[in-house]
């Protein structure tokens, strides 16, 4: 068992090192032409702002190149992408063990963000965005597939062991990369298929030995997989049109903001529906009654303050990981081994191996992807 969790160990060592020679080597060498170096405080205003390349940064005394300045703001991302994702993820399965109300968790993760949303444009920091009725039906199309996948997700996570949910929610590129082919009528190189074999058998060959598995655990999470693949993959035909970016400000952050907020508002009556009305007034609820004054799996006392740290902690994380996602890229390597260690959920020598083979199948799905998709944009 040791040697398999060394292995799933220098499974994430290799993921988060490749990340920073991605950084600088796969950032792009030749920057717009523009300014041939820019102030600390230009660059710093628009740290948050993703680009595809950065010219040199004049600190006086020193210059930092433009490459270099690039790798800097790109590694920022994975680092604040890898920080919320593992407060979100803790708190996110807290709540769930505490109340076991998956439909109220789901509603925290769209709707605790609104008002750090609605701050963030009411101070210029983001654009407003700008929704027409021309763009209003996509808006509400990816809205419902970002609630369905949302509530996948957390029913998943809350069926049973938070680093299985997460191995099976690792196949999420394999649906994005056939839905991207079905739907834009572009596939990509046949290498770049041949890398979901890994995923997809690491997955079913962890599945068979799962000591926790359990079927709505499973469908859920591919329902997950499903909506979300379908939300970025219709989502991205819909952004391509540069125009309509421009127009309506909807970079990756603003778009996933207006997508929370489309989220919520159509997550809310199936909230009442599944879960009864008392859960929009939780504190009223009978399983937020019901924890009170129990031990969590470290020992600690559930109170209520315990519960609303953990519902608004959970909602307030998920908001930042994802726009840090969208800053960064997708990743789940740290996730499945920070489950292990603080939720102490067990895995199998069998699960801990076909996760290390998915997990790492990932890792080489982006790094072909990546490759195959310079290729083609340096051939044009």
């Amino acid at each position: 068992m040791k040697g398999v969790s060394r292995s799933l160990l220098v499974v994430a060592v290799v993921a988060l090192a490749s990340t920073a020679f991605a950084l600088e080597d796969g950032s792009p060498s030749k920057p717009k032409k523009a300014l041939k170096s820019q102030t600390p405080v230009n660059y710093f205003a628009n740290f948050l702002k993703p680009s595809k390349s950065e010219v040199a940064v004049d600190f006086g005394a020193f210059n930092i190149p433009g490459k270099a300045a690039w790798s800097i703001k790109a590694g920022s991302y994975f680092g604040l992408w890898y920080f919320f994702n593992i407060f979100y993820n803790v708190a996110n399965k807290k709540a769930l063990n505490a109340l076991n109300l998956p439909w109220l968790q789901s509603l925290a993760c769209v709707g605790v963000g609104i008002p750090y949303i609605a701050l963030i444009w009411a101070l210029g920091v983001r654009d407003t965005p700008k929704i027409d009725n021309k763009l209003l039906p996509s808006i509400i199309q990816q809205s419902s597939l970002h609630a369905a996948g949302n509530v996948g997700g957390n029913v998943a996570f809350g069926a049973g062991a938070l680093g299985f949910a997460h191995v099976l929610k690792s196949c999420e590129p394999a649906f994005t990369a056939i839905f991207s082919g079905l739907i834009n009528g572009k596939w990509q190189h046949p290498f770049v298929y041949a890398t979901l074999i890994p995923i997809m058998g690491g997955v079913a060959y962890a599945s068979a030995s799962e000591v926790n598995f359990n079927m709505l655990q499973f469908v859920s999470a591919m329902v997950s997989n499903v909506a979300f693949s379908l939300r970025a993959v219709l989502g991205k035909k819909t952004m391509s049109d540069r125009s309509i970016r421009e127009v309506a400000k909807l970079d990756g952050p603003n778009t996933f903001s207006v997508l929370q907020i489309g989220a919520t508002l159509l997550t809310i009556p199936f909230v009442v529906a599944v879960e009864g009305w008392r859960t929009l007034a939780p504190w009223t609820h009978p399983s937020w009654k019901a924890a009170i004054g129990k031990l969590d799996h470290a020992g600690a006392m559930i109170t209520e303050g315990y519960l609303w740290k953990q519902l608004i902690l959970s909602g307030l994380m998920f908001q930042l990981y994802y726009e840090s996602a969208f800053l960064a890229l997708d990743a789940r390597v740290v996730i499945v081994i920070t489950s292990v260690i603080i939720f102490g959920q067990k895995m199998s020598t069998q699960s801990m191996i076909g996760s290390s083979i998915a997990i790492a199948g990932v890792f080489l799905y982006a790094q072909v992807s990546e490759m195959y998709s310079n290729i083609a944009n340096r051939a044009k």
